[in-house]
């Protein structure tokens, strides 16, 4: 299943190379990791997870003078395949003091950015790791992830509601209020003279398009730019 999922790093190729520690749990490494500023993980699309489960991810910059640290950037799941993070405030955070060095247990359901992934290794200098938790979709949408890893990130979470989505939330709502607001049955408008020559768009159309804008935007904010 380590063929599951892969990397990108901005300038390099495509990492594959994912190694099963735990029987959930699977690591990879991405070395001279230290001018890293992006990457993205995503689903190869040759093994779909179970139904019901999805990828925590976590982040690991290690200390060379400290056990690793864990941090939460977001999840991939069938239904969100990939996930871009922005991880320069974790390498500067890295040599302080940001969390806990989490050894072994399950998956940390309380909203903080440093938990998790629970898999100890030795401390390596100058690279940068990649942890990825098969846990229940429920358990990983109580996670938090730090608002400066990505957008994307805290709203897939359900824990952020941002400007963005509320936005285009309010936008769709304004536009099904307004055509609702017009709306009437078929004989009136045919009994009305002043509409003759006009094209009218059911009701319902406007309400299946809404439903569904709605649903794409909770699933993934950015399918607009699909």
């Amino acid at each position: 299943m380590a063929n599951t999922f892969a990397i990108i790093v901005s300038g390099r190729l495509v990492q594959t190379d994912f190694q099963l520690v735990e029987s959930n749990k699977f690591l990879i490494t991405i070395p001279s990791a230290d001018n890293i500023n992006h990457l993205v993980v995503f689903m190869t699309g040759l093994c779909p997870l179970p139904e019901g489960m999805a990828g925590a991810v976590y982040f690991s910059f290690p200390d060379p003078h400290a056990p690793p640290t864990w941090n939460y950037l977001g999840y991939i799941s069938n239904q969100k395949p990939s996930a871009i993070f922005k991880i320069t405030k974790l390498k500067q955070m890295a040599t302080g003091d940001n969390g806990n060095s989490l050894i072994g247990g399950d998956l940390n359901t309380t909203a903080n950015s440093s938990t998790g992934f629970g898999f100890v290794q030795p401390i390596i200098s100058h690279v940068a790791q990649i942890g990825i938790s098969i846990e229940p979709e429920a358990a990983i949408l109580q996670l938090a992830a730090d608002p400066s890893v990505n957008a994307e990130s805290s709203i897939a979470n359900g824990s952020v509601l941002s400007k963005f989505e509320e936005f285009t939330n309010k936008t769709a709502e304004n536009l099904f209020n307004y055509c609702s607001s017009f709306s009437n049955s078929a004989l009136s408008f045919a009994n009305n003279p002043a509409a003759a020559g006009q094209q009218f768009v059911p009701l319902s159309t406007i309400n299946d398009w809404y439903q569904r804008f709605m649903r794409n935007l909770k699933q993934n904010p950015n399918f607009w730019r699909l």
